[in-house]
């Protein structure tokens, strides 16, 4: 259960930061995300500058995920082949996400928190750069 709950959040989670780094990035966000659980956003005073950090260079390859992965869906007629490749890309992206050091749940607290606070995109934004 706590398992799902993680995949749940972070897939959403990156789905709502793909959103946010769109225009960035210059891309657009690959398939529609999953509608977020509503969870209190963290204030961008809790977040260090090193978890902020390992936040924004993690956006380069989960974009690539996104992006392989969303062609992979749009190209199957199978609806539980669509399922089984969504997994296959949330667990690839948990990966990137833990392999980088930063916590799963960080890493989701981030993305809700960018979404209502407009200095904290501008601080991740400036990272990227």
């Amino acid at each position: 259960m706590k398992k799902q709950l993680t995949t749940a959040l972070i897939a959403a989670s990156l789905g709502l930061s793909s959103a946010a780094f769109a225009q960035q990035a210059g891309s657009t966000p690959g398939q529609p995300a999953p509608a977020a659980p509503t969870a209190p956003a963290e204030p961008a005073a809790n977040f260090n500058n090193a978890d902020l950090e390992k936040f924004a260079k993690v956006q380069g390859p989960l974009q690539e995920i996104r992006n392989e992965y969303s062609q992979k869906v749009q190209s199957t007629q199978e609806p539980e082949q669509a399922a089984q490749l969504q997994q296959e890309a949330t667990g690839k992206m948990m990966e990137v996400v833990q392999e980088s050091g930063l916590e799963v749940q960080t890493y989701n607290q981030i993305a809700v928190a960018l979404q209502s606070d407009p200095e904290l995109q501008a601080k991740v934004k400036s990272m990227m750069n």
